[in-house]
């Protein structure tokens, strides 16, 4: 991390050394260290031991000053330039497939100062992975791991000492990283639920935050939502709250939150707009139109429509009167969003609430169209159409155009089930997972049937609005193939082309609630406490967890999870498959950067939980490197006091 030009604060003490001498070797690296938080702060540093949010670091929240953790001052570094050089890239790499010692010296003379990881480490990590399975794991395995240490790789496990249930959980735009976020511990209110991020590729994660009082609301769904652009992620948290994070960055804050509800007891409904820097959270106002438009990225915003205890920035309005024949229709003088969504142009939010959907501009508030649809709606990707399921005795789709609120076709009859768009080229299609086992039927953009599938498709369809987690079907981001989930604990995945056909049949862990379907052809199969990545077409595991265990000394080399080993280091414990439980250091820097507590012969079981880390982006596997492997704490203490 470089810090010349920086204006910094420590808070609090720190076990690294005295806070005089921090200081000076922070100043020696061209930080500039003050006393207070202000806005020309560029970021605080919390120290262990001291209670969160302490008093800067709340300082530092209502300002939206980055708060980073007390491990990044160990990668304080002078501002070593980057390469002028080339890395190498795919074409000379895969010239040196077949051979590993050209591979060796190759990257042996590479300038990894030149090395991107955006760019260069997922080529690099697909190569080696041919190599290895063609001539096991070889020197240019060991020494691309080496240089990646030494830029900043970092051991990371999914498993934290604070969360409970996943409550929601969203692919990035790209598809390449899913975003989980987690309920606090049962019993535990005021404690904190993770928000995580994973790589979809190699089913790992590579970067968390912990989030007072955890993530969402059990049952409601789009409380996890990124940005257009993927680079950050908005929760709706703390039970009224909405933030905005980095969900690559060190920051454990967000940039900022907005507290503008009611103050019931339920998630915010509210929708990220695709600057990735504001949000529509509904909210009752003196308007008609319900609900305002609240600044993320500008610290904290609290405000009510009593005007009481203001602070940060004062959310937009949306002041446009309802007109006269909609509030004859509604039968009412206000609406409110139930469920919404930002347009990705940026000028409508569409949504719904009970029998009614509408679009409504941003930032006016004026009601478009508005039409009874009776049962819930959902959205095309492309914000182009909207489909309505009617219940009773004669249930019937209608798809509209989101435009207009006018039907796109004629309107089917369709037994009843959820509704789930996906993308095919530039054209939509929807999936209906019909209720008790009925299968799933396929439609066009216009709502014209073109099949039904038939899957004996689960009960765990999300048809509740309080079912908000529960995610049956999933489609290929190209639209081609679909994964649904049976009754019977399997994922079926068809292909969609002209005529439909199984293509594959997964075993799903018990309690399975969701599938989602990412880059790579890897489908994410999440519960409320499990979570499994696999390739939707072999079917090969890449990842698979299970949380909610608790540690057991008995099968450990520990006493206790977070035991202390020497100075500010202490074990950060996790479970191995077989409920065994292992350490990595926590911090997991400096000396203590390779170090695992575990019995020696454990490494494969160790690499289906422990990876590398590369920029909070990149998953790299631990086989791949040297471990400092010892099997007992004392062992640990040991070597870290060398």
């Amino acid at each position: 991390m470089d810090l010349r030009g920086k204006t910094i604060v420590l808070a609090g003490s720190f076990r690294t050394e005295p806070v005089a001498k921090l200081k000076m070797r922070l100043q020696g690296a061209g930080a500039n260290v003050v006393d207070e938080v202000s806005p020309s702060v560029d970021a605080v540093f919390n120290g262990y031991g001291n209670s969160y949010p302490n008093e800067h670091v709340r300082a530092a929240e209502r300002l939206g000053v980055p708060v980073l953790p007390v491990e990044e001052l160990l990668a304080v570094r002078r501002g070593k330039p980057n390469g002028s050089g080339d890395f190498p890239g795919r074409a000379a790499l895969e010239a040196a497939r077949d051979d590993p010692g050209a591979l060796l010296t190759m990257l042996e003379d590479a300038d990894w100062s030149a090395f991107r990881p955006e760019r260069d480490l997922p080529a690099l990590r697909a190569l080696l992975a041919e190599v290895e399975e063609r001539h096991g794991i070889t020197g240019a395995h060991r020494v691309a791991t080496d240089r990646l240490r030494e830029r900043g790789a970092r051991l990371r496990h999914p498993y934290t000492m604070f969360g409970g249930d996943f409550q929601d959980y969203a692919l990035s735009p790209c598809g390449r990283y899913l975003a989980t976020g987690r309920a606090t511990k049962k019993g535990n209110y005021d404690g904190t639920g993770p928000l995580q991020v994973w790589e979809m590729a190699t089913g790992r994660v590579v970067n968390g935050v912990d989030v007072q009082y955890g993530v969402g609301w059990r049952g409601y769904r789009d409380t996890v939502q990124w940005s257009v652009d993927g680079t950050r992620v908005a929760l709706a948290f703390c039970t009224n709250n909405v933030g905005l994070w980095d969900p690559f960055g060190a920051r454990l804050n967000p940039y900022g939150r907005a507290d503008v509800t009611d103050g019931f007891d339920a998630a915010a409904t509210f929708a990220l707009a695709p600057d990735g820097r504001r949000a529509y959270i509904s909210m009752g106002s003196e308007h008609e139109m319900a609900g305002c438009v609240a600044a993320l990225d500008q610290g904290e915003v609290f405000y009510n429509d009593y005007r009481l205890h203001n602070r940060g920035p004062e959310p937009d309005m949306l002041t446009a009167p309802l007109p006269e024949e909609m509030k004859e229709r509604l039968k009412s003088d206000e609406f409110a969003f139930r469920r919404v969504r930002w347009s990705r142009d940026g000028g409508r939010l569409l949504g719904h609430n009970g029998p009614w959907a509408t679009a409504v501009d941003v930032p006016s508030g004026r009601m478009r169209w508005l039409t009874l649809t009776v049962g819930d709606v959902a959205w095309s990707p492309d914000d182009r159409r909207a489909a309505a399921l009617t219940s009773g005795r004669s249930p019937r789709l209608t798809v509209l155009d989101a435009g207009t609120g006018q039907p796109a076709g004629d309107p089917a009859d369709q037994a009843e089930g959820t509704l789930h768009w996906g993308m095919r080229g530039a054209e939509a299609r929807l999936a209906v997972v019909v209720d008790d086992g009925g299968g799933v039927d396929v439609y066009d953009e216009n709502g014209r049937h073109r099949y039904h599938l038939p899957i004996a498709t689960t009960d765990r369809n999300g048809r509740s609005f309080y079912n908000g987690q529960e995610r049956p079907w999933a489609w290929e981001p190209a639209g081609e193939f679909g994964a649904c989930l049976t009754a019977d604990g399997r994922a079926e995945v068809w292909s969609l082309g002209d005529e439909p056909a199984r293509a594959g049949s997964i075993q799903t862990p018990e309690g399975t609630e969701a599938v989602l379907w990412g880059a790579g052809g890897v489908l994410a199969l999440i519960g409320a406490q499990t979570l499994r990545f696999v390739d939707a077409l072999t079917g090969a595991v890449s990842g698979d967890f299970v949380f909610g265990r608790h540690f057991d000394g008995e099968r450990s080399p520990l006493d206790d999870e977070d035991e202390p080993l020497h100075g500010m280091f202490q074990s950060d414990a996790f479970p191995l498959a077989d409920s065994s439980w292992c350490a990595i250091a926590d911090p997991a820097i400096g000396p203590a950067a390779a170090l695992v507590i575990a019995d020696e012969e454990r490494l494969d079981d160790l690499d289906a939980v422990v990876s590398w880390t590369v920029d909070r982006r990149f998953s790299w596997p631990v086989r791949w490197g040297r471990l400092d492997v010892v099997t007992s704490a004392e062992a640990a203490a040991a070597r870290l006091r060398l």
